[in-house]
């Protein structure tokens, strides 16, 4: 009786046992499972060692893992397993990968995986297919970058500014090095650069490296390519860089192009990576993105021996980069850097179109500096002002031919004003008193204008209004005079009034064409006019009398219609204070501003600058 009750009880539980070990069975992770969510966990955590350890070849899966991140320039890697099929020991997944790789983003494909079970232990079978499908024992992953050809920044006939030019790299193999000294003093002799620096760059780096000395224009290195060749350890690797025609040409303006710095890169958003030509300052760095297009970027397989790119997995293709049209014109810009020549003192020249308002040149010295001062410099305009003055007086009714002596001083509420070299012409008209500059005949007028005169007639001369040139740029300032003193100063160009070279040349255009242009550097910057000058015609005669009979005479001798306005202007303390000279001028169709820092009387320093521009138009 109690056998078959036994009997009966373990009948029942048969089935019972046998659905709860099915239902266990299909609830637990399957082995195989387990061993490729571990595997492609661990690729996608960076852990390349605990991934190969999943592996039947741990020490190559690791090798290969690790080579292939590298190659793909530290990218991070997702690996999810999609399916899996299992047949008694051997199973195989399809793993989703996707890579966030460096500067190109995503890049996705599925790869299948194979494992066998080894004494109850699963293992990926490793192969470098497990990969990429098309990864061979031959080949690992990598990128491949191919930038365009940077764009030209050209002239307004299309002629090139900046292009790429010939160049030839300069390093020392310290391999071939047999005295450090002497070669590094060698190489100083024919390129400039400094010995001692240069040696101990030398002796740091090592035997088997290069350093870099300089970057020479084919012109200065075939000067010097003979004797290069004979100084032990120079090396030479020919090339092209975005260049000028010349060093000095229009540096300041156009720019540089160089290796991305370390904020370069951070600033960039992912665009460029440390190393990059990417442009310095000017329109180079302003205008970068268009000159430099982007570039087309890939995913390759390269030869995991040599490097060598065996095939292309996946090409993101870049934009071409396209020219920037300026409306400089290369002979004039020529000519400004000509007139300038190779002094070390501050100085910088503007010439312009007066009828367009378009920039013809834009030349800065000292050429070594990145300081567009031409553009971006204020100063007080001293008597280049008293055009602007000038029109303000007539405005109010004052004739040309009336008499305002020009004594030695004019004293303005306690304030005493002088000549700049003390002369006194005495009792002249006023178109003597404007081509010689007499200062206290014009500071005798300022009670003729209202407080508002000068900002407002200085605004139809663009003197105050916000310029927009796609690149820094200064705008004047002709702030209202607070007092009867301010008042007197600012009749003259001083007090608080300042401007930018780029501004008087543009004070001289409006001269030139009866009304003041917008300046304009690049082809498609709007056009904006001001008002018409109804003095205008007056204007060219005051100036005309300034180069034949006042004090820029230095253009006389020019021909055409030459007309010009010097300024000699205060700045800062002493006793003397010293000063800046300043000279603007027109001929036809070209209006031209010269400043030299520290440069005493504008009549005797700038004017001979202007005049050996326009000599060379």
């Amino acid at each position: 009786m109690l056998r078959r009750r036994l009997i009966a009880v373990f009948a029942l539980l048969v089935p019972i046992v046998a659905v709860a070990v099915f239902f266990l069975t299909r609830s637990s992770p399957d082995p195989a499972d387990d061993t490729f969510a571990r595997y492609a966990a661990a690729w996608s955590g960076g852990d390349d060692r605990a991934a190969a350890a999943l592996t039947d070849q741990p020490k190559a899966a690791q090798t290969r893992l690790a080579a292939s991140r590298k190659g793909l320039d530290g990218a991070k890697v997702k690996a999810t397993v999609r399916s899996v099929t299992e047949k008694d020991d051997a199973a195989t997944a399809t793993l989703a990968v996707a890579w966030d790789i460096p500067r190109i983003g995503s890049w996705t494909y599925r790869v299948k995986v194979p494992a066998q079970r080894v004494k109850d232990v699963w293992q990926v079978h490793w192969r470098p297919a497990d990969l990429h499908p098309r990864l061979t024992a031959a080949t690992r992953l990598g990128t491949s970058v191919k930038a365009p050809s940077r764009g030209r920044i050209d002239d307004r006939q299309g002629r090139a500014l900046m292009a790429e030019r010939s160049v030839t790299a300069i390093d020392v193999d310290t391999s071939r090095v047999k005295d450090a000294t002497d070669t590094a003093q060698r190489l100083a002799e024919l390129t400039d650069v400094d010995a001692d620096e240069l040696e101990q760059k030398i002796s740091a780096a090592g035997k088997g490296h290069f350093v870099p000395v300089v970057t020479l224009r084919k012109a200065a290195y075939d000067k010097v390519a003979a004797k290069l060749q004979k100084i032990p350890g120079a090396s030479t690797a020919p090339g092209s860089e975005p260049l000028a025609p010349t060093k000095d040409f229009a540096r300041a303006l156009l720019g540089a192009v160089g290796p991305a710095t370390a904020e370069q890169v951070e600033k960039s958003g992912g665009r460029l990576a440390a190393g990059d030509a990417v442009g310095q300052w000017g329109l180079q760095a302003a205008f970068d993105q268009q000159l430099a297009g982007t570039e087309t970027r890939s995913v390759v397989l390269r030869d995991v021996e040599d490097g060598v790119v065996e095939k292309t997995l996946r090409r993101w293709r870049g934009k071409q980069a396209s020219n920037l049209k300026t409306t400089l014109d290369l002979d004039v810009q020529r000519a400004a850097e000509q007139a300038l020549g190779t002094t070390k003192k501050k100085v910088a020249l503007v010439a312009l179109q007066p009828s367009t308002g378009d920039v013809l040149a834009v030349a800065n010295r000292p050429s070594d500096s990145t300081l567009d001062r031409a553009l971006t410099g204020l100063y007080p305009p001293g008597s280049t002002f008293k055009v602007v003055t000038t029109t303000a007086l007539l405005r109010d009714g004052l004739s040309v031919d009336k008499t305002v002596p020009c004594p030695q001083n004019e004293v303005v509420d306690g304030r005493s004003f002088k000549n700049f070299e003390g002369e006194a012409a005495g009792p002249v008209p006023f178109r003597t008193d404007f081509a010689q500059s007499c200062n206290t005949a014009f500071i005798s007028l300022a009670s003729r204008l209202s407080q508002t005169a000068l900002p407002d007639t200085a605004k139809d001369f663009g003197l105050g209004e916000s310029l927009k040139l796609g690149l820094p740029v200064a705008d004047a300032k002709v702030p209202e005079g607070d007092s009867q003193v301010a008042r007197a100063a600012m009749m003259i160009g001083q007090d608080r009034i300042v401007a930018s070279p780029l501004n008087m040349a543009g004070v001289a255009g409006t001269v030139a064409a009866g009304r003041w242009h917008s300046p304009r550097l690049l082809d498609d910057d709007p056009k904006q006019s001001g008002p018409r000058i109804a003095q205008a015609s007056t204007l060219r005669d005051l100036m005309r009398a300034v180069v034949t009979s006042g004090t820029g005479t230095a253009l006389a001798s020019l021909p055409g219609f030459v007309a010009g306005k010097s300024g000699t202007a205060e700045y800062g303390g002493g006793d003397p204070p010293p000063t800046h000279a300043w000279f603007i001028a027109f001929r036809d169709d070209l209006a031209v501003a010269v400043l030299v820092e520290n440069g005493r009387a504008g009549g005797e320093v700038a004017a001979p600058i202007a005049a050996r521009f326009l000599a060379g138009i």
